[in-house]
């Protein structure tokens, strides 16, 4: 049951029941380097997009510590990963909400891993802990590249992501 559960809760954890397709609009290229705010969320939607296909790559393979952790994650992270959502969705396609497949899509981001099963096993392993830890708690991403930009550009232009 508890399989069931958590399978359900990986599907709406990665978007795959919202059942919507999205073609994004023509948009500039590459990262909004002169829109700080929106150049956030950008980025913060390319981490939980890594995050998202390693937890889906680790439920694939059986690793139910990781995909636990993941789904853990995604709840702890989910007023940040709505958040940027809603702000790259409206960018993209002109609505409130996005699949993140879309979201994917529209930031040219890879649509799967390209980790072979030897790289993915310990890579499962460090997922628990490495989600436990702030390195990935959005928030706190979010306020750090905001004080980068600010402190390191008053004009707030030509952003450093931080990842201390």
């Amino acid at each position: 049951m508890r399989e069931v559960v958590l399978a359900a809760l990986l599907v709406l954890a990665t978007g795959a029941a919202r059942g919507e397709e999205a073609s994004p609009r023509p948009v500039p290229s590459g990262y909004a380097f002169d829109e700080p705010h929106f150049l956030t969320r950008q980025l913060l939607w390319g981490v939980v997009h890594g995050i998202r296909l390693l937890g889906r790559a680790c439920f694939e393979r059986g690793d139910m510590l990781a995909a636990m952790a993941y789904a853990d994650w995604i709840d702890r992270q989910k007023p940040a990963i709505l958040a940027a959502e809603r702000d790259l969705a409206r960018n993209y396609f002109g609505r409130n909400t996005a699949s993140p497949d879309a979201l994917a899509a529209a930031l040219n981001l890879n649509p799967f891993l390209k980790t072979s099963a030897d790289e993915l096993a310990p890579a499962c392993a460090t997922l628990p802990a490495a989600l436990a830890g702030p390195r990935y708690d959005l928030e706190r991403l979010r306020a750090e590249h905001l004080k980068a930009m600010i402190r390191d550009n008053p004009d707030l232009h030509g952003a450093i992501w931080s990842d201390r």
